[in-house]
């Protein structure tokens, strides 16, 4: 009986653990479609560092209520690549940059509470994605429950 109470502990809190940082992603996505979108012109790339991870971003020069702004835009999440001093990385990072040369034209997301840009991606979605992964893990839940304690 002990057993069975420990596994589906386990099952929840690796449920919770995965679902987390989904439920995060999909208030954020949620959160940047109501930021509105800016037509910018990328005028410079570069890679900031963090340690050993690499993260793209486009120097951009836009207009946003009568006012240009110049500044580094990267992923609205923060995503980098680790491991960037490979080549490989290196070169796939190169070849994304160079999908948005300099001087293209690109959209962003601008936070209208402080000026802060984003790039557009296209992302999946979030939600979704949580919502499927929690009905997979509800359908384990039922299927081990009424298993352990027939």
């Amino acid at each position: 009986m002990i057993l069975e109470i420990a596994g589906l502990a386990l099952l929840v809190a690796v449920a919770a653990f995965l679902m987390a940082p989904m439920i995060r992603a999909a208030r954020r996505q949620a959160l940047l479609a109501r930021w509105p979108r800016v037509r910018a012109d990328v005028t410079a790339h570069r890679v900031r560092m963090s340690g050993d991870a690499g993260f793209p971003e486009y120097g951009v020069r836009y207009r946003y209520e009568g006012r240009d702004h110049e500044r580094f835009v990267g992923s609205a999440g923060g995503h980098g690549h680790t491991a960037y001093n490979s080549y490989r990385v290196r070169k796939a990072v190169d070849e994304q940059m160079a999908r948005r040369p300099v001087g293209s034209t690109i959209e962003i997301r601008v936070n209208p509470a402080d000026g802060e840009a984003y790039l557009v991606e296209r992302e999946l979605p979030a939600l979704a994605i949580a919502f499927a992964t929690g009905a997979i893990f509800l359908l384990f839940f039922i299927v081990f429950f009424f298993i352990a304690f027939d």
